[in-house]
């Protein structure tokens, strides 16, 4: 068992437990919940990603989602398009994920059987599922800037601490 999900509040096998979320507020709240313990826990980026994906998919009923993340080769995102397409699906939403400084992180795309707008309350859904993935996508970065000057150090690379303009 991974060191994150020994921490979690919720055992994992009691995520995705029952399929009515609609009529249970309170179980999507939790569910969205243990999705802001993964993240905090530095679960793995994708592990999360599927995990919102399938909170969407579950909720919504009749939908397929995916989180495109910005930066990735453009040329990733087209099979998987042509083939919802190809199949039958129709774009049922999508959703840009923004960083708090407004810089686009990712996608959220979902596709549906049917083709029909969405609710408010599949709107509210995809907005808050959209937040949470910016939330993760910008703790992977945190993470990652924290790392690259740990690394330089351990590798014995020479690294340079610039003094701050306010200190003379």
């Amino acid at each position: 068992m991974s060191d994150y999900a020994s921490k979690l509040k919720w055992p994992l096998s009691q995520f995705w437990l029952g399929h009515n979320f609609n009529d249970n507020i309170r179980s999507q709240l939790a569910r969205e919940r243990q999705v802001v313990e993964l993240i905090s826990l530095g679960a793995p980026l994708p592990e999360i990603l599927n995990k919102l994906c399938t909170l969407i998919d579950v909720q919504i009923g009749n939908v397929v989602s995916l989180i495109l993340l910005e930066g990735a080769e453009e040329s990733h995102a087209y099979p998987i398009i042509y083939s919802a397409l190809q199949v039958g699906l129709n774009v049922f939403s999508s959703t840009g994920i923004f960083s708090s400084d407004k810089i686009l992180l990712g996608v959220l795309e979902i596709y549906g059987c049917d083709s029909r707008d969405f609710t408010a309350d599949e709107k509210r859904l995809i907005e808050r599922v959209a937040y949470l993935a910016a939330i993760a996508l910008q703790r992977r970065e945190v993470d990652q800037n924290f790392d690259r000057p740990l690394r330089r150090l351990r590798s014995g690379a020479p690294v340079s601490f610039e003094k701050p303009p306010y200190i003379n």
